[in-house]
């Protein structure tokens, strides 16, 4: 039941794949695209922009609406869900509860606009993806941080695009020594942590709540909460971007 509701939620909240809603625009080239930053600045923040990746916080105070806009295909995460009304180009209405730990991910690019009609503030953390490229890597040759902690790293989402986990690090724990391909990362809560590196290489960094980044490179690692309050990192892993290999 859950998975069925899933499915159709996403085919809502993103446009149904194939439809003529989605071909406004060429999501590689960005020709003609209505980018939600800038038709609605008021609902969408961007936390992190490069050539691959766009990074969106979406808040909807109950009642706001955005203007209609486009979509890279993308990743979301509700943080904080309620109940959306989406209106596609060709009129079409519907409205859904969505709610809150919500993950999905839209595999084409879509125009759409939409409206939170609850009572509570939504909030959204959107990855967009620019550009595909050819996988240069696999899975099989990287030691998975679930599969080493499976403790620390719960996952969301996976699929041919992209993994999605959720970590958390209650104080003074860790994970095991791992590594990551083209990952985009959100801090949920953040705090203070200690990184090691495979050549023993140690530091620390105070991490601020909704820092976001994103790396191209292979990174193996391992962390460490060593502050006093729980850390909780969302991570987006790339799938269809070329990893870089130092």
């Amino acid at each position: 039941m859950i998975r069925l509701f899933f499915s159709f939620l996403v085919l809502f909240f993103i446009s149904c794949s194939g439809s003529s809603a989605i071909n406004h625009f060429n999501s590689d080239t960005g020709k003609n695209i209505l980018h939600p930053e800038e038709v609605s600045p008021d609902v969408y923040k961007v936390l992190f922009d490069n050539e691959d990746v766009k990074v969106l916080e979406v808040t909807f105070a109950p009642g706001q609406s955005d203007n209609m806009h486009d979509h890279y295909p993308m990743t979301i995460h509700v943080l904080k869900g309620g109940k959306v009304q989406g209106t596609l180009p060709d009129g079409t209405v519907g409205e859904r509860e969505i709610p809150d730990g919500f993950t999905g991910h839209q595999l084409k690019g879509v125009r759409h606009q939409m409206k939170n009609i609850g009572e509570n503030a939504m909030k959204i953390i959107l990855v967009e993806r620019k550009k595909t490229h050819s996988a240069n890597y696999s899975e099989e040759e990287l030691i998975l941080p679930e599969e080493v902690s499976p403790d620390r790293y719960e996952v969301l989402l996976d699929n041919e695009d992209v993994k999605v986990m959720m970590v958390t690090f209650p104080p003074g724990e860790g994970d095991n020594m791992h590594e990551h391909g083209v990952t985009t990362y959100y801090a949920v809560s953040g705090g203070k942590v200690q990184n090691t590196l495979a050549d023993g290489t140690v530091s620390e960094m105070e991490i601020p709540d909704g820092f976001t980044n994103h790396g191209e490179n292979l990174v193996k690692h391992q962390m460490k909460n060593i502050g006093e309050k729980t850390v909780k990192v969302l991570l987006v892993e790339h799938k269809k971007l070329e990893l870089t290999r130092l």
